[in-house]
């Protein structure tokens, strides 16, 4: 095994990936937006109710999210951040189809404001998810896994 498969030092990948979290952690700020919604008196279609929703959990998931980057090991770890970046990714892309189907008022955000930030955000956490099956990231989540099943 490489150098890098023990290393107690998480790899450069995963310090871009949580940096990438980072940046989608505005997604929380949906939260603000349940008011806004025709249901609740507003002027915003509600249709937006389920991307806003699915926003604010992976948004205030970031920083279980990013703990798990830097000191999670194993398996169910690097599938769940998988999943949650996944998931993300098919958020912005749901956000998007609500966008052209249902937009946002005007009061809200311009439609190329909002089409700008879901378009580039799914971008960014669709390299999450591809830099998650680079070598030296999936040897960061099971150098665990592979030094237990070498000492039994």
């Amino acid at each position: 095994m490489d150098n890098q498969t023990y290393s107690k030092k998480p790899p450069k990948l995963i310090y871009i990936i949580v940096a990438i979290t980072v940046l989608t952690a505005l997604r929380v700020q949906t939260l603000f937006f349940f008011s806004t919604l025709e249901m609740n008196g507003g002027n915003n279609p509600d249709a937006w109710l389920a991307p806003w929703v699915t926003d604010s959990i992976l948004g205030l998931l970031v920083p279980i999210v990013i703990y798990y980057l830097l000191k999670g090991k194993g398996a169910k770890i690097w599938a769940l951040l998988i999943m949650y970046n996944a998931l993300g990714a098919f958020d912005y892309a749901t956000g998007i189809a609500t966008q052209y189907i249902h937009p946002m008022s005007l009061e809200t955000a311009s439609p190329t404001l909002v089409y700008i930030s879901l378009f580039s955000t799914l971008i960014i956490q669709s390299v999450a998810v591809l830099l998650l099956f680079k070598k030296t990231v999936i040897n960061h989540f099971f150098k665990y896994e592979s030094a237990h099943f070498h000492n039994h």
